[in-house]
């Protein structure tokens, strides 16, 4: 009986270290990150049982072989990363005892755009995860709300937008979508009022001045009947030989 009894233990000892051995599941992000061209983006990477910080190594690197990062004897080694992360990639120092190994990298470039690597070590085993970085050029902002406004009346149409083309790569265009009606268009770095439908000229522009600031609303004097509907702002620039279009909120009018 004493026999079997350590048989079991011994069985049940070699169980629980190939669980240890064989358990380390590091997690990452299930989607792509989406993040603006000039901001910051924090790089999820964590496990779910805390590492003794003496047998921990943590790399961040990139598919091509650079190091974004390191954490290694109890410490983060900023001096091992490539010049083009120095000072943008760092750990939450606070939290790698707790089993995060997240990493912030601010003011994203197109150079960070593809997939990042977080390697985690210990003494008996390795994991990792895969973070993909994907960005975007312009980010488009309008209003919340519909506007109303009484007949013969002004409006304004909020649009703005934030992004790292030039003006003269980016269009601009304000539809009235319920009938399929070109209201404005900014094109090649200038507005083209000629393209605007007889209904719509003289009240329909933009604020020129803003333009450059990447505001692009839209302000529709003396408000008819026939103005009732929805209006939409779209947003396309040309990178890399595509065609990218971005659609803000659609602003209805109500009179």
């Amino acid at each position: 009986m004493m026999k079997i009894k350590m048989r079991v233990l011994s069985w049940f000892l070699s169980l629980i270290c190939a669980i240890r051995t064989e358990g380390l599941l590091v997690r990452g992000p299930a989607m792509p990150l989406l993040v603006q061209l000039g901001a910051s983006v924090t790089l999820p990477c964590s496990v779910d049982t805390p590492i003794p910080l003496h047998e921990l190594v943590v790399l961040w690197m990139r598919d091509s072989g650079s190091l974004v990062h390191l954490f290694l004897g109890r410490e983060s080694r900023p001096e091992s990363q490539s010049p083009a992360y120095s000072g943008r990639a760092e750990f939450f120092t606070e939290e790698i005892s707790k089993g995060n190994f997240s990493l912030l990298l601010r003011n994203v470039t197109t150079e960070d755009k593809g997939m990042h690597k977080c390697v985690v070590q210990t003494e008996q085993e390795s994991s990792e995860a895969n973070v993909t970085i994907d960005t975007e050029w312009l980010a488009v902002t309008g209003a919340d709300v519909p506007v109303f406004a009484y007949a013969g009346e002004d409006v304004i149409l909020n649009c703005s937008v934030d992004t790292h083309v030039p003006l003269g790569e980016l269009e601009v265009e304000w539809m009235k979508t319920n009938e399929e009606i070109q209201v404005l268009l900014f094109m090649e770095g200038q507005y083209r009022p000629e393209s605007q439908p007889e209904r719509f000229r003289g009240r329909a522009e933009f604020f020129s001045e803003e333009i450059p600031k990447g505001n692009f609303s839209m302000k529709l004097r003396d408000v008819k009947t026939e103005d009732r509907g929805e209006f939409m702002s779209i947003q396309t620039e040309n990178q890399s030989m595509q065609r990218h279009t971005y659609k803000n909120r659609v602003f209805p009018i109500g009179i």
